[in-house]
């Protein structure tokens, strides 16, 4: 393999030793692309915008392709970004913009709900009828025993192979673009300031939270982090009723603590390159991997690790459904090949 990335001693380098990781609920049963009729509402909130005098992005309604979402959520991303500028919600206008952000954020919400692959149930609910997986490792994880492997044999089983699919990991050429967004977005200056202030809370690499921002919400910050649902109210998605305690309308930055508390990810310094892919697959669970034998898209999607099959809803699966969302590896992989992102390996 070629020559690993190199160590970051900021802060996780010390844990080497130790390691030798409303809308939302009614629409995630359905798999479905955005419409155009999710454009024609992000429009009409450009629109109003611009008559406001916010400079933002004209949006024109797409009539020569299916809606895509990865383009939708770009756009809306970017109005969300151009609208939430100091000068603009702090001045005339300042109610009229904070409305603005708060109808696009629930478009987000509702169209992000829509694509991104559900988290893992507690249990498998048949496993009878699920083929095993994993005979090239001795049949030791099947659909059967798969909730109950403890997570250092499961850490052991796959390290080499983490390491193996980032070594060999390459953007295919028709999502080089969009993989460029997010970690724009990544490294943004207001987005990565919420980040690493997290970072300092709970001792977790600010890029690793940001990662799972991306999945789980696509980058807003009005939805949990545990799963993307709106902060309006406790989670209703796995894991549902989360944080406990919680008092809406609330922060993002409390929510996500709770989201990297439930997962047991707070305080670790063990944060070299394989146990960190293995912390970003917990979060979202191994059905792909060990139902269904494929790379994970939540780590590999875009990239040439990965073709096809997702769940689109709870314990429902699509041989033929192909990710739309940037896989976690993939930008991390972005992170790294850019030096912004220094890895123990």
């Amino acid at each position: 393999m070629g020559r690993r990335p190199s160590i970051n001693r900021r802060r996780f380098g010390l844990g080497l030793s130790a390691s030798a990781a409303a809308a939302v609920a009614l629409s995630h049963g359905v798999f479905a692309q955005p419409t155009i009729e999710d454009w024609k509402q992000l429009a009409a909130l450009s629109d109003e915008a611009r008559k406001l005098g916010i400079n933002v992005a004209q949006v024109s309604v797409p009539d020569d392709h299916a809606p895509a979402f990865k383009e939708i959520v770009r756009a809306i991303v970017d109005f969300i970004d151009d609208v939430d500028e100091p000068a603009v919600i702090s001045g005339t206008n300042a109610d009229a913009a904070k409305s603005l952000i708060k109808r696009a954020q629930a478009l987000l919400n509702a169209i992000n709900a829509r694509e991104k692959q559900p988290r893992q149930k507690s249990e498998i609910e048949n496993p009878a009828s699920v083929p095993p997986a994993l005979f090239s490792l001795g049949g030791l994880i099947t659909p059967a025993n798969a909730q109950t492997v403890d997570a250092s044999k499961r850490y052991a089983l796959y390290r080499d192979g983490y390491l193996d699919l980032f070594d060999t990991c390459k953007v295919k050429p028709e999502n080089q673009g969009t993989v460029d967004w997010y970690v724009s977005k990544l490294t943004n200056a207001k987005y990565r300031a919420a980040y690493e202030k997290l970072e300092d809370d709970v001792c977790i690499p600010w890029y690793f939270i940001g990662l799972i921002h991306a999945l789980e919400a696509s980058f807003n910050f009005d939805a949990h982090l545990h799963n993307g649902d709106p902060l309006s109210r406790r989670t209703v998605q796995v894991p549902a009723g989360h944080p406990e305690k919680w008092n809406p309308p609330n922060d993002w930055q409390s929510s996500a603590k709770d989201a990297l508390a439930y997962e047991k990810f707070t305080d670790h310094l063990d944060w070299n390159l394989a146990r960190l892919l293995f912390r970003l697959e917990t979060y979202n669970g191994f059905r792909s991997r060990e139902l269904h034998n494929i790379n994970s898209p939540y780590l590999w999607s875009f990239s040439n690790h990965y073709t096809k099959g997702k769940f689109i809803a709870d314990n429902e699966w699509s041989s033929s459904a192909v990710s739309q969302q940037c896989g976690a590896a993939v930008m991390l992989k972005h992170l790294v090949g850019k030096n912004i992102v220094q890895l123990i390996v």
